[in-house]
């Protein structure tokens, strides 16, 4: 399995990652170069239960507009994929063709979203 710790979109800048309900955030990054020419990438991380804006602004303050929207949407993907529920309660709703639990799963979704929205 690879390591998750340098997810990465396109950017230079590593992502926050979210293991076992705590937010890594990276705030500095170091490289250095070994003997054999070799460029080691090192990110120190900050750790919190939580996510927000102004944190990743404050940890990634070298980062450019892009790098900060593209790390705090990468997050809030995480939160509202761990808060979702089951699709198992929207499949079950559309084989048993219950209207009701077909719109709740969709209601319950929609305050996932609600309660954790993109930037920008």
């Amino acid at each position: 399995m690879s390591d998750p710790t340098f997810v990465n979109y396109g950017s230079d800048y590593p992502l926050p990652r979210l293991i076992k309900g705590q937010w890594y955030v990276p705030y500095a990054i170091t490289s250095s170069t070994d003997e054999d020419g070799v460029v080691i990438y090192e990110a120190k991380e900050a750790i919190s239960k939580t996510l927000f804006e102004h944190d990743l602004r404050a940890v990634m303050s070298d980062a450019d507009e892009a790098d900060i929207v593209s790390a705090f949407n990468h997050g809030v993907r995480l939160q509202r994929a761990k808060e979702y529920p089951p699709m198992q309660d929207y499949l079950d709703g559309i084989a048993k063709d219950d209207d009701a639990q077909v719109q709740a799963y969709k209601d319950a979704c929609l305050a996932v979203k609600a309660k954790y929205p993109f930037l920008g």
